[in-house]
């Protein structure tokens, strides 16, 4: 009986280390960029405020906001939350250095989303008049996760 609890408790000691380092390897290979991989991280300051926090807007200049659906990635949910937050215009998506995005990414629980679908780089594109293949079937109507 022993033999058998012994050999069992081998067994389960095998299948976890092989987990972790599927687990890892997993990981590993889903993660491209250092950003990705590192996920919701929170920074504060000495004095309790976020580091990395974008500059919002009260409201959007002029009364009137870009249409964020154009950047693929954000659908009419994340623009609302986006518009919540006082991000109202492509040209405050494109000035994001790293510090923005894992601001970002924390805040929304994203976990790298914003990099991996290269939020930045459209919101330049876009902030300069440039439309992506993208963005042009979401003027159409065609994409259905940019309806409000």
């Amino acid at each position: 009986m022993v033999e058998i609890a012994a050999q069992i408790l081998l067994c389960l000691i095998i299948a976890a280390l092989l987990g972790f380092i599927i687990g890892y390897l997993f990981g590993r290979s889903t993660c491209s960029k250092e950003i990705e991989c590192q996920g919701p991280v929170a920074h504060h300051s000495k004095d309790g405020e976020d580091e990395g926090k974008p500059n919002f807007l009260q409201e959007p200049r002029d009364g009137k906001k870009d249409n964020l659906q154009l950047i693929k990635g954000v659908g009419a949910t994340i623009e609302h939350k986006l518009n919540e937050l006082g991000v109202y215009h492509f040209d405050q998506i494109a000035s994001w250095g790293k510090s923005e995005m894992l601001w970002i990414d924390n805040y929304l629980s994203f976990q790298g989303r914003a990099a991996r679908e290269k939020w930045v780089e459209q919101a330049q594109a876009l902030a300069k008049g440039e439309m992506s293949e993208f963005a042009q079937r979401v003027e159409r109507g065609e994409v259905p996760t940019s309806h409000t």
